[in-house]
């Protein structure tokens, strides 16, 4: 495997423990995370273990290009919006890892790549959102929550 490969092999183990911790992390400990500041790395994280361009990402966040480069020369967290935006994200990968976990074939599952599903499906414009995409609506706690019912009535129909 090339350097890049080991790169993206890499941030997608740590996408999955930190998915991993946001599944297991009671709801004020995620809270307190938010509210610390989410940092930039864990935008390039993501963007490397979905094999999203970071742009990508920085516009599901909410953030600006320019605002990104700025926090991350300076050691600074996202904006509040991106973090709560991000968090988002992370809790959605860590509701459809419960989920696989608890309505999957064991042996199914381990080939089953949930984080590219997810960058895809996140773009796709679903009828029970009003044909808008999940990433859209990230953008307010009401949209997340629309997002996570479309999730949960998806249980059991997840496609491999």
């Amino acid at each position: 495997m090339g350097q890049a490969g080991s790169v993206g092999k890499t941030s997608l183990l740590q996408l999955r423990a930190l998915v991993e911790r946001v599944r297991e992390a009671p709801g004020v400990q995620l809270y307190d995370a938010v509210e610390a500041g989410v940092p930039t790395d864990v935008v390039k994280m993501i963007a490397k273990a979905t094999g999203e361009p970071a742009s990508v990402i920085m516009g599901l966040a909410g953030v600006s290009q320019t605002t990104f480069v700025r926090n991350e020369a300076a050691n600074r967290p996202l904006p509040d919006v991106a973090g709560h935006r991000i968090m988002a994200y992370l809790r959605l990968l860590a509701t459809l890892s419960r989920m696989l976990d608890e309505s999957g074939d064991p042996e199914q599952m381990k080939t089953f790549d949930l984080e590219a599903w997810f960058a895809r499906w996140v773009h796709e414009k679903l009828p029970e959102l009003g044909n808008k995409t999940p990433a859209d609506m990230l953008r307010n706690p009401e949209g997340q929550r629309a997002v996570e019912q479309v999730l949960e009535r998806m249980r059991g129909g997840l496609a491999a």
